[in-house]
């Protein structure tokens, strides 16, 4: 199987003179609403000549529940056709136990992206992984610790990109990558403000850079916006963190829109049916290699004559696409063994005929040669089967692609 992608990438060079504009709507909470995450993206974005037009909705404490029903959430995700939509969870709620987790997130994580593709099919869910507290969660002795609560966080955030075909903004994982390093310039704890759980300037810096990069395709390393209360170099440090995480953390998954081209096939004769196996994918191209192609999902195809065909199918979403081609080979002399449902006796057979068992007495049976000349056809109501035929090798097929090998001499 040969595999091509064909598809813009994540984090591309982008010339200095050119300009980008992203469309960014942000679902959250106080999580977001502090310091004002949404606008430091702008002016991270600003600073390099680029534009984000933006909007929110984050009101204190909001959960993907409440969002999935308030009119303004809605409204506002159906009002442009947004690029991106980020969602940010209640902080708490993604590190609790995952039964917990399936009914109180995981379904209106899956209704707020419905309405994001029902206003724009190629706007993308956004996933916004926040952080562990500083000190973790004391109700569950699972999350009692920073890292405990991190990871859990992080690993229901990758569940919902994954299973929704979306993008994660690793951020919790920015906070581990600080707690970690014995060299940090900017200490873990200066992440967040006096409660251990908001963002400090710091912490919302961080998270602007990482989704700067995500969002634009930009390096911030060098950027020159950073808020009054941060030194320059202290801005020069996360922005490499945040350059670093989406780069360099080979353990973390960042992408789940880049389609993957797939598909499965069963023969019937030069008749194929094939089923697409394709993860990602909104359209898809079909090339069978004869001269033919096709749109449809699953599309059934007769070549109309024995040989050897490279099929291509092209999955697309939006601008990425991906590629896959199978040689397939339709011999008449191939046989599956799910296929042989009923059997010739005596074979090899003579002039005094043969008999069948196993045989669905409401199909004609037809015989070809070896070279794929339909021969004969025995009707279904024949009880003898007298040959005459010249010696030699045929094969017996009914039309639910029941096969079998039938030898004269």
């Amino acid at each position: 199987m040969l595999r091509t992608f064909l598809s813009l990438s994540l984090f591309v060079s982008i010339a200095a003179s050119a300009q980008i504009t992203k469309k960014v709507c942000f679902i959250g909470n106080s999580y977001t609403a502090t310091n004002d995450l949404p606008s430091m993206v702008s002016s991270l974005a600003n600073a390099d000549g680029n534009t984000l037009v933006k909007d929110e909705n984050a009101p204190g404490g909001y959960t993907f529940e409440l969002h999935s029903t308030n009119a303004t959430s809605l409204s506002k995700i159906s009002s442009n056709t947004w690029d991106y939509v980020v969602l940010q969870e209640q902080s708490q709620l993604p590190s609790f136990p995952w039964t917990q987790v399936t009914t109180d997130v995981l379904p209106f994580a899956t209704i707020l992206c419905d309405s994001i593709r029902s206003a724009n099919p190629c706007a993308i869910p956004l996933f916004f992984d926040t952080w562990g507290r500083q000190f973790g969660d004391d109700q569950w002795d699972s999350i009692d610790t920073f890292t405990e609560m991190n990871q859990r966080l992080y690993n229901a955030y990758e569940y919902m990109a994954d299973d929704n075909s979306g993008m994660l903004a690793p951020i919790g994982i920015a906070f581990e990558h600080i707690n970690n390093d014995i060299a940090a310039v900017v200490p873990f704890a200066s992440l967040y403000s006096g409660d251990g759980s908001h963002p400090s300037t710091y912490g919302t810096y961080l998270a602007a850079c990482i989704f700067y990069e995500t969002i634009f395709g930009v390096d911030p390393n060098g950027n020159t916006y950073y808020p009054v209360s941060i030194t320059g170099t202290q801005a020069a440090y996360l922005q490499s963190v945040a350059h670093h995480v989406l780069h360099d953390v080979d353990s973390i998954s960042l992408d789940f829109t880049q389609p993957l081209a797939d598909f499965d096939y069963t023969l019937s004769g030069t008749e194929i049916n094939f089923t697409n196996l394709s993860e990602h994918a909104m359209e898809y191209a079909w090339d069978f290699g004869d001269g033919n192609n096709s749109s449809l999902e699953n599309p059934v195809h007769d070549f109309g004559a024995y040989g050897t065909y490279t099929v291509t199918l092209i999955a697309t979403y939006c601008d990425r696409a991906d590629t896959t081609e199978i040689m397939i080979t339709l011999d008449h002399l191939q046989l599956n063994e799910e296929q042989q449902q009923f059997q010739v006796y005596p074979n090899p057979a003579n002039s005094n005929g043969f008999n069948l068992s196993g045989y669905l007495a409401n199909e004609p049976v037809e015989i070809f040669s070896t070279d794929g000349r339909k021969v004969k056809t025995i009707l279904p109501e024949e009880t003898t089967y007298p040959i005459i035929l010249p010696a030699g090798t045929y094969i017996l097929k009914t039309k639910t692609s029941s096969v079998v090998l039938l030898v004269l001499e």
